[in-house]
């Protein structure tokens, strides 16, 4: 790691000294996924990309990429290690993208999952959510099974610094909440490990929209049998009065 790098996550981590641990319990909401309120992203050929819309989703839609329990509703999300590029990406992810669009200083905005980590893919790294700009993700969150640990990933312009937001649970679940407020505060909560952050600057001026994703990072075998899945048993995404 460089110098300014680590001096970087240094500030970031200092900036962390106040937070606390809340119960895992108020985590999970739960109550299964809402698919009405996404919109799927994934795979429809080689060098093409498919928008499955909520309406389409609510009414029972399935393919290798995206499964919903109808007993259940628990929604099962997975890449495959030949997907094309999102967004000028290399690695591969399939995406339940919010709806609406919102300014961070206009509305605050929460996102509200559980998960069970399927299958890990070959380098063990999985984005499970983000916040995403037009001009790519502000905030991920990124499992880790060598580790079993979950890491924020903020993204800042050029530069991105990574912090440990929780821990994976022996049994692969994970619970999490990703929330921004119209002040400038992003906070995340892992499986009960609260962070506090400040939005990147990158988030400041363009809309921005939560995704649930099941994505894999950096270098990936490119072949069928690579690749990584997820099942999210609750997900709900609110933007309650400020």
């Amino acid at each position: 790691m460089s110098l300014s790098r680590l001096l970087c996550a240094t500030c970031l981590t200092l900036a962390l000294a106040g937070t606390a641990l809340v119960p895992a319990s108020a985590m999970d909401t739960r109550s299964p996924p809402q698919a009405g309120s996404f919109t799927l992203q994934e795979p429809q050929a080689r060098l093409k990309l498919r928008l499955v819309p909520g309406t389409t989703l609510a009414t029972g839609y399935h393919s290798p990429f995206y499964q919903q329990n109808p007993a259940t509703g628990a929604i099962t999300l997975r890449t495959d290690g030949l997907q094309p590029s999102i967004r000028g990406q290399t690695a591969p992810a399939t995406v339940l993208r919010e709806g609406t669009a919102w300014y961070f200083q206009q509305t605050p905005a929460d996102m509200n999952a559980s998960l069970h980590i399927d299958t890990w893919p070959s380098d063990q790294r999985v984005i499970i959510g983000r916040i995403q700009s037009p001009h790519g993700p502000v905030v991920e969150l990124v499992a880790n099974g060598h580790r079993s640990q979950v890491t924020v990933t903020v993204h800042d312009g050029s530069s991105t610094h990574n912090i440990v937001a929780g821990t994976i649970y022996p049994d692969r679940n994970v619970s999490y909440a990703i929330s921004s407020r119209p002040n400038g505060t992003l906070v995340v909560v892992v499986n009960g490990s609260r962070s506090v952050l400040a939005m990147p600057m990158a988030g400041t001026a363009p809309v921005m929209w939560f995704e649930a994703v099941a994505g894999q990072t950096g270098w990936h075998m490119p072949c069928h049998g690579d690749m990584a899945q997820v099942t999210f048993t609750s997900l709900e995404v609110r933007h309650p009065a400020p």
